[in-house]
């Protein structure tokens, strides 16, 4: 019965806080109407015993719509229900003020036009909440005419305290929820740089295992039809499915970063890693050529993710476009890392000119300026050639790689 009875309650408070404009919450309603009742208990109370029903009639009307609106589940327009809620607790009053023939010292009925006007001006317009200011100075205006009320300015000091404290909340919700809708923004953004970056790590991943596999696939074919060795294509095979597999689980560990429960801790790839990236193209048949000057120490991790991403599309992108041409991979460091891939250009692809630079190149292009570097790539002489800058001027070296700086 408490548990059936406490769920209608809080489903009243939460459907009149979806009501009203602002943001408000369910306590907000219970909190603001517990108080409404208390104070006209308190001035019923204060009525003399004579009167005792009159006294009883003000306080049922006062609660009148909150009992309509406890027991009723339909929405009611949040214009209708204030004109309502005006209506009722400004007929309360008056009986409270009128029905009597004396004046009541430290009178609290007029307390509920106070909270009748913070109340309505903390979900209503600036123009409703001033109009049910002055309709309740006016109220408390013809109570001290007809010598019903005492203390008139402490009254009506509550009603301005009152207008101003709805006001306030009205204007801290609207700050409430602009600042809600900027984080809901802001969290978009965040969802989408995390794609887009996901995105350009399993386009890497997919591009760098599938050219080198294709490679190996296409030496055991020739292996195969031309030179009849087994022996070279059975080990051309094991190296593609070695890949395979190594793609596999680099593809599942940057899915699984969509899922925080299932990530694990897997180190990234970088500049050290640069050694065994082009060995593997060696492997697959690729003529590469690796050079590496300065102290690489002073590259960040970032920064070497992002230079061995850029030689991985790179590399995989001459398997694809010019897996015949000799190529050389250079990398020094001193005032800045640079990275430099050159191959020379088949006559096919050279004679298309600059192609459409496709993902893989906007990929490389946001990774790199994304750290103050700069990306150029193009066509030079007879070769093609792509050159990663990244500033590390005054930076010092690492101890340990990996490690702590």
């Amino acid at each position: 019965m408490l548990d059936a009875l406490r769920h209608r309650v809080r489903g009243y408070a939460a459907r009149k806080a979806d009501e009203m404009p602002g943001g408000y919450t369910w306590p907000f309603v219970i909190s603001v109407d517990v108080t409404m009742v208390v104070v006209s208990v308190i001035a019923a109370l204060q009525r003399p015993w004579s009167h005792w029903w009159i006294a009883t009639v003000a306080l049922l009307i006062g609660i009148l719509p909150d009992v309509v609106f406890f027991f009723t589940d339909r929405r009611v327009p949040v214009a209708v229900e204030a004109a309502t809620v005006w209506l009722a607790w400004t007929v309360s009053t008056a009986l409270f003020l009128f029905a009597f023939p004396t004046p009541i010292s430290g009178d609290f009925a007029p307390l509920l036009l106070s909270l009748l006007t913070g109340m309505i001006g903390a979900f209503t317009s600036a123009r409703t909440s001033l109009l049910v200011a002055l309709s309740a100075a006016a109220l408390v205006g013809a109570a001290v005419w007809a010598g019903r009320l005492e203390t008139p300015w402490l009254y009506l000091t509550f009603i301005a305290i009152g207008l101003l404290v709805g006001w306030l909340m009205r204007i801290q919700q609207e700050l409430l929820l602009e600042q809600r809708r900027a984080h809901a923004k802001l969290a978009e953004h965040a969802a989408a740089d995390e794609r887009r970056r996901i995105a350009r790590e399993v386009h890497d991943v997919i591009a760098h295992s599938l050219s080198v596999t294709l490679l190996h696939v296409t030496g055991a074919r020739r292996d195969l039809q031309v030179d009849r060795d087994v022996d070279e294509a059975v080990d051309a095979l094991e190296q593609a499915e070695r890949l395979g597999r190594q793609a596999m689980a680099d593809i599942r560990h940057t899915v699984g970063l969509l899922d925080d429960a299932t990530a694990t801790a897997v180190p990234n790839p970088g500049i050290d890693d640069l050694a065994s990236l082009v060995e593997d193209f060696v492997r697959a048949g690729l003529s590469v050529s690796l050079r590496i000057s300065g102290d690489t120490g002073r590259i960040s991790a970032a920064e070497g993710l992002a230079l061995y991403r850029i030689a991985q599309e790179s590399l995989a992108n001459v398997a694809k476009h010019a897996p015949e041409a000799a190529t050389s991979v250079t990398l020094d460091v001193a005032g800045a890392a640079v990275l430099t891939i050159v191959n020379r250009v088949p006559v096919l692809v050279a004679g298309r000119g600059e192609q459409h630079e496709g993902r893989g190149m906007r990929g490389m292009r946001q990774r790199i300026e994304l750290l103050g570097g700069t990306l150029d790539a193009g066509p030079d002489g007879d070769a093609w050639s792509v050159r990663a800058v990244i500033p590390v001027e005054g930076r010092p070296g690492c101890v340990l790689r990996g490690g702590a700086p």
